[in-house]
């Protein structure tokens, strides 16, 4: 046995044969590796490149995003089969976020992106011979899978259609009082203003084109060829500001009296006064553009409404307290403080951008003290109304192109007004400056009886909304430049009403009490009832000066454009 097993080993016949053998299992994988590997890559590509297609033009028709990708993919030679998933969303272009974090699917048919996700299948050729039971994978960054019969290739694209809207919140100055104004503008600016009724009335009429603004102050600040972010986000002098929407009003027909009025308020204000127009403005995607150039959208605004807002941002330490002699029967004085608080960082109050840009309004503290007069005992009551108002917001929601008719677009805020936190109590002085906290007032000293007995009391109302509610421009209200306003739904009463209403009142009796009169509870609650109305209206007037609405959120979109579908990832 053991002779015929050294003959078998000494004997080489056949050697080639087992050699070819092996070597051909070894040319078959090699084949396997180049054309099978090839052969996935390039079906890979194809597929990749259908589904970049397909989200593009499925992006560019949000509507009918499903039509439009299976549309692209026949037209590449895939089957309905071949689409996987369409869905639409939000492409928010920030820095900040890993690219895939970039895309939130949102509710079909709406948004400003598409992703479309396909799947083929490409055949193994020589894989087969070499593994026919056993799975292999092939890796990529669609996330492949193979089998035996083939390779299932998978690929997603998304596309953002470059669709902008300009919008803005605020409040519209629906009456116009020229001494308020002047009291309250001129504390903020640090000046003494003297402009009239008809002279706010033009300010309030003309609109000012923000791009041929910025144009204007690019040219009165030497910068001759800056961006639009650059002028923006520099510091500027107030009174060149204002200069400058004064040449801006006056590109306006009719608007030769608000120009004039700017020109003079300009000449008062502090040379040292500057301000950063970033915090208001931001032209979003356009901000890389050399100033100068056609208006890509239309943005504007009206020269009261900036006039404020500069008040609001020049003002260093956003603080102002006024005096306000203002006539009103029943009541004997009334005094202003107010602060002003910074927007949250990267936020404007009026904003062109796509689908998810957000704008803000300021948190605002304000407290004003009347001097309230009635009938002995209660002659003279005090009444301290602290108010804070978170701030109000508008998200654009969607912006509706329509493929072939772009004049006709639509667009959707979504719309959150501030929280306003109301009370009659007394705040120090180191927390009404605090914004990094909220405050509780304790109780108000409003009488005090010759010494013999004193009068206190507090009270509370909130206004809020927990939710957004969805806004629609039609294309012909936003040529018209006109508003939209959401309300609290949780507060029916006036403000003041509801919170004499509320109060809780507390007689201490000082001294012996003698020939103290009965009722002072009751002759305080009178005489404060009877003050109610008038001071609704100096509130509304006063936050209506700064651009918020008591428990409202004004909001209007001045122009849309409807741009192609880019690939974004």
């Amino acid at each position: 046995m053991l002779t015929r097993l050294q003959t078998f080993a000494r004997d080489a016949r056949g050697s080639t044969a087992i050699l070819a053998a092996l070597t051909s299992v070894a040319a078959i994988g090699f084949a396997a590796l180049a054309i099978d590997t090839g052969s996935f890559f390039y079906e890979r590509r194809k597929l990749q490149t259908a589904s970049d297609l397909a989200a593009i033009a499925a992006a560019g028709d949000i509507h009918r995003a499903r039509a439009a990708a299976l549309a692209t993919l026949a037209l590449n030679g895939y089957g309905p089969e071949a689409l996987a998933n369409v869905e639409t969303g939000i492409y928010l272009p920030d820095p900040h976020l890993a690219p895939a974090e970039r895309f939130t699917p949102g509710v079909y048919g709406s948004g400003n992106a598409v992703r479309v996700t396909a799947v083929t299948r490409t055949p193994l050729y020589f894989g087969r011979i070499l593994m026919p039971a056993k799975a292999i994978a092939a890796g990529g960054p669609a996330g492949t899978v193979s089998v035996t019969d083939g390779v299932t290739v998978r690929t997603s694209a998304v596309a953002a259609a470059e669709n902008t809207a300009a919008f803005a919140i605020g409040s519209r100055l629906v009456q116009l009082d020229g001494g308020l104004l002047n009291k309250l503008l001129g504390g903020l600016l640090g000046t003494s203003l003297t402009l009239s009724v008809m002279d706010y009335r033009a300010l309030a009429d003309t609109r000012i084109d923000l791009f041929g603004f910025s144009d204007a102050l690019a040219s009165r600040l030497g910068l001759s060829a800056a961006t639009y972010d650059q002028v923006l986000s520099g510091s500027a002098k107030l009174p060149d500001v204002l200069l400058a929407l004064g040449a801006a009003a006056r590109a306006n027909p009719g608007g030769g009296v608000a120009a004039a009025a700017l020109e003079r308020l300009a000449a008062t204000i502090p040379v040292d006064r500057t301000v950063t127009l970033a915090s208001l403005l931001s032209v979003g995607p356009y901000g890389s553009r050399t100033v100068g150039g056609p208006a890509p959208v239309s943005v504007a605004a009206s020269a009261l409404d900036l006039v404020s807002l500069l008040a609001q941002i020049s003002n260093g330490q956003r603080q102002v307290q006024v005096g306000l002699d203002l006539g009103l029967p029943g009541l004997a004085g009334l005094s202003l403080q107010l602060a002003i608080g910074e927007r949250p960082v990267g936020s404007a109050i009026i904003a062109v951008g796509a689908a998810g840009a957000v704008v803000h309004t300021a948190q605002t503290r304000l407290l004003l003290s009347a001097q309230v007069a009635g009938s002995p005992p209660a002659a003279l009551v005090g009444l301290p109304l602290y108010l804070e108002l978170a701030a109000g917001t508008a998200r654009l929601a969607a912006i509706d192109c329509r493929p072939g008719d772009n004049a006709a677009a639509g667009v959707t805020l979504a719309v959150k007004p501030a929280l306003v936190d109301a009370w009659i109590g007394t705040v120090s002085q180191s927390d009404f400056n605090n914004f990094g906290r909220p405050n509780i007032p304790g109780p108000a000293p409003l009488l005090n009886v010759l010494g013999l007995a004193s009068v206190s009391g507090r009270a509370h109302v909130t206004m809020s909304n927990s939710t957004e509610a969805m806004l629609n421009f039609t294309a012909d209200a936003i040529r018209a430049g006109t508003p939209q306003t959401v309300s609290t739904t949780d507060f029916t009463a006036t403000l003041v009403s509801g919170l004499v209403g509320d109060l809780q009142l507390k007689v201490d009796v000082l001294g012996l009490g003698l020939g103290l009169p009965s009722g002072l509870d009751r002759a305080v609650a009178q005489t404060l009832q009877q003050a109610t109305t008038p001071l609704d209206q100096v509130l509304a007037k006063l936050l209506a000066a700064l651009g918020i609405g008591l428990g409202q959120a004004d909001t209007w979109v001045t122009g849309s454009r409807c741009g192609g579908a880019v690939l974004v990832n």
